[in-house]
């Protein structure tokens, strides 16, 4: 990392053993701090920090390897710390950090599959050890790792179903109804893949549940409105997530279209429990809190939410753990102000205290 002047180990490292590896929340705020979360109490076991050149782009992104022996990072390009960005690895058992690709959409990116917060080397997955005409598209893997579903959003919404095994786009689904501004999102639950797409005024959204059999999209299930409040004309992102079978849908907050800055009325948070056969909103989970991510938990019956309470990340940030089969909040906690990323996985070697990243 030539540009990101990490310093040597200069703090106190413990590791958790490969055979004692643990489900964790990772949690990386833009100033270069990730911290190791204990997904039980939302207490912080471990941090580790990167001394990233000051009134930079700083970190803007955060992955875990999917056997969990790598933390990567999205952060300043090796050319100019103002510059994003590159993707480095950092090496959790030594803590060892290497620059692995330039910047999104380059050649160098082509080895590494990035999906739900989890890094696949692409040679893992397919013979061919590359993933054509899928640059533009936002990734899903399926249970089973045969199959790729790619969110395609630019010139209106589509769905690239892409089969490992024979390293091609097999179909490409669109409907002919979908005209004007939409924002698509997508989510595997089980063996179903659910395909949303919502328009960007919240006047109208439509659900999908697909199988990679799928050969066409045909109308859709039209998804309850919600959300709609007076004296507002911002666009609005939504996207959808599973946990326990259980579909949830939610605004995006903290982007840079969030509504709230320009809308006279209270906008409420939180995420909908969605019905995917009819289409029916079931249940308002967590109104209070405005998402900017909302992840569920590999192994239990929880989502993960990440939501801040100003627009631009200078207010309060809070980690909450919801049940996903009843909405109940169970917990919370306050972050540092700042700008925050977050992914759930099964990490090998889990910091343990405060640790610093080596060149």
């Amino acid at each position: 990392m030539s540009r990101i002047l990490i310093a040597a180990a200069l703090l106190a490292f413990s590791a958790l053993p490969a055979q004692e590896s643990k489900q964790l929340i990772l949690a990386a705020r833009r100033s270069g701090v990730v911290e190791f979360i204990d997904p039980a109490t939302l207490k912080t076991v471990g941090r580790l920090h990167l001394n990233l050149a000051p009134n930079g782009v700083g970190l803007n992104g955060m992955s875990v390897s999917a056997d969990g022996s790598m933390l990567y990072i999205e952060g300043p390009t090796s050319d100019s710390p103002n510059m994003c960005c590159s993707l480095y690895s950092i090496d959790l058992a030594t803590l060892e950090t290497k620059q692995e690709a330039g910047i999104p959409g380059s050649h160098s990116r082509q080895p590494f599959l990035v999906s739900d917060g989890l890094v696949y080397r692409v040679s893992t997955l397919t013979a061919s050890g590359a993933i054509t005409d899928m640059n533009d598209d936002r990734l899903y893997l399926s249970p089973d790792s045969h199959w790729l579903f790619g969110v395609k959003s630019f010139r209106g919404p589509a769905l690239d179903v892409y089969d490992l095994g024979r390293a091609k786009i097999v179909r490409r689904l669109t409907s002919r109804n979908l005209n004007g501004d939409w924002f698509p999102s997508g989510t595997w639950s089980g063996g179903r893949f659910y395909f949303y797409v919502g328009r960007t005024d919240g006047s109208e959204a439509r659900l999908w549940s697909l199988s990679p059999d799928t050969t066409q999209l045909g109308e859709g299930i039209s998804v309850e409105p919600h959300g709609q409040v007076s004296g507002c004309s911002q666009v609005r992102l939504e996207e959808i997530t599973a946990a326990s079978g259980i579909l949830f849908v939610y605004e995006v907050f903290g982007s840079k279209v969030d509504r709230r800055s320009g809308c006279s009325s209270y906008v409420p948070g939180g995420a909908w429990v969605l019905d995917p056969p009819t289409g029916r909103l079931l249940q308002h989970v967590a109104p209070d809190l405005h998402f900017w991510k909302l992840i569920p938990d590999r192994t239990h019956s929880e989502l993960y939410g990440l939501a801040t309470e100003d627009s631009n990340w200078n207010g309060p940030v809070k980690l909450a753990r919801i049940d996903a089969r009843d909405g109940r909040l169970l917990q919370s906690r306050v972050l540092d102000t700042d700008f925050w990323s977050m992914a759930t996985a099964r990490v090998r070697h889990a910091p343990t205290g405060d640790v610093q990243a080596v060149p």
